[in-house]
């Protein structure tokens, strides 16, 4: 039987930790079902996932601020409701790479439901929250509730005023503080992060340093490095002694650190 779905847990673990940034994204269309189910799928510890909003204040799937590269179609998901959104094909990219096609005959940009409905009990989830819109964030904020996601999820947020919003509709919301990447890895960022309560840490893989690596572990936050996608990499982050990576290839660094062992 499966392991519960716990950052609790997590947070104790001694293994590296997989994060699929966006789901299995090498793979499959971004920030969709598709791609978190495979990632799921592949082992990942964690999906990650970005949330925006729409219209009618739906909480849905999507990094960018429009929906061009992805969709192919121009304006952002607040111009538009969420079911004229649904739909929208969002399989034109993949991995690096906009397709002169659609990947799949429909993919649909998943609303953060969805995804809590489908795969809650079955990966922990890190979700960036680009979330503007307050009745946005509080429906964001109310299936978080719903879904019993406080041992399950954190949200991921830049700015300290989005952290004290959130806060303020629900406190006990597990966060993730992320400002700008020279930022994050100063001494003064990772103490905050530790004083908001944050029990993970997500460094850029470029600054990252041993003297931060360990201050983190010193303040009990876990490092989910952003991000690696080659075995070149992994063994990098591997011999630094990181505790996750973040990576658009779960599957491979599932596989990768099968053989570390």
């Amino acid at each position: 039987m499966a392991e519960t779905v716990s950052l609790e847990r997590l947070h104790k673990e001694e293994r590296i930790l997989v994060t699929a940034h966006r789901g299995n994204s090498v793979a499959f269309p971004e920030n969709t079902l598709l791609s978190m189910t495979e990632a799921v799928k592949a082992g990942a510890d964690f999906i990650e996932f970005d949330l925006r909003s729409t219209s009618d204040h739906v909480p849905i799937l999507l990094h960018d601020e429009t929906l061009e590269r992805t969709a192919n179609v121009p304006g952002t998901p607040e111009e538009k409701s969420f079911a004229e959104l649904k739909k929208i094909n969002a399989s034109w990219f993949r991995y690096q790479r906009r397709q002169s096609a659609p990947l799949e005959t429909q993919i649909e940009i998943p609303s953060f439901e969805e995804i809590l409905d489908a795969l809650s009990d079955k990966a922990a989830m890190n979700i960036q929250m680009y979330v503007d819109d307050p009745t946005a964030l509080k429906e964001a904020c109310r299936l978080y509730k719903k879904y019993d996601m406080y041992d399950k999820g954190y949200m991921t947020i830049a700015d300290e005023e989005v952290v004290e919003a959130v806060h303020a509709i629900d406190k006990d919301i597990a966060i993730c503080l992320t400002p700008g990447w020279s930022e994050r890895i100063t001494e003064a960022s990772q103490r905050r992060c530790a004083a908001l309560g944050c029990r993970f840490f997500q460094p850029i893989r470029s600054t990252l340093t041993p003297e931060l690596l360990q201050l983190s572990r010193e303040l009990g936050l876990r490092a989910n490095t952003f991000y690696a996608d080659t075995e070149t990499d992994f063994a990098g982050l591997y011999n630094m002694g990181v505790q996750g990576i973040m990576t658009n290839a779960p599957a491979r660094l599932v596989e990768w650190l099968k053989l570390q062992k």
